[in-house]
């Protein structure tokens, strides 16, 4: 049986360090794949900026690059609509793809709110995870993680190098007309700059 890492989020845009954790990941962990899975709407998160068609589409096009060998793109919850809940998203793509194993990507802060989430019990119960550490971010050891409610026997601890970006930032520069040279692929920069996104900054409204 194949295995892939479930990297699910809102991508708003995506960015050169979401692709270094990807990378990372797939590389210590020995897994096939990365599948990026952008939410349409984020159930813990501010609705995004972009259109979920327009993310996926920068997805797509930054999962195009040489360098992001074994990462796609898959629309699974944009095609679902409304809010993606991990817990749903994770049912429909064993339901897509039953000879993969599936492991779901979680940042330490991210990981750090499980109890919040939809279905949390299921998740913890039924599914493995790979927990990311990354500069900026207190570190989660694996005492904390079974503290959480995360099962010793189905989670891997990770750390990465990962560049202090964020899709905040990105988005302020963009409304500044600022460049984002080095922060996303250069492919995703000229749909960014192409499809004219991100020119007017609502974080602050």
């Amino acid at each position: 049986m194949t295995s892939a890492i479930v990297f699910g989020g809102t991508f708003d845009p995506v960015h050169n360090g979401h692709l270094a954790i990807a990378r990372q990941a797939r590389e210590a962990t020995g897994a096939a794949a990365v599948w990026f899975v952008p939410a349409a709407l984020a159930p813990l998160r501010d609705t995004p900026r972009a259109t979920a068609q327009d993310r996926f589409e920068l997805l797509a096009a930054a999962c195009a690059a040489p360098d992001t060998v074994g990462m796609t793109v898959l629309d699974l919850a944009i095609r679902r609509g409304g809010f993606s809940y991990t817990a749903d998203v994770m049912d429909a793509l064993r339901a897509e793809h039953p000879d993969t194993d599936v492991s779901v990507l979680l940042g330490a802060d991210v990981a750090r709110t499980i109890s919040d989430w939809h279905r949390a019990a299921d998740l913890l119960r039924g599914e493995s995870f790979v927990l990311v550490n990354r500069s900026g971010v207190p570190s989660l050891d694996a005492a904390e993680a079974e503290r959480l409610g995360y099962a010793p026997a189905r989670t891997t601890l990770l750390t990465v190098q990962s560049p202090d970006i964020s899709a905040t930032d990105i988005r302020a520069r963009c409304a500044r007309g600022e460049s984002i040279e080095g922060m996303v692929p250069d492919a995703v920069a000229t749909l960014i700059a192409r499809k004219g996104m991100y020119r007017q900054n609502r974080d602050d409204a």
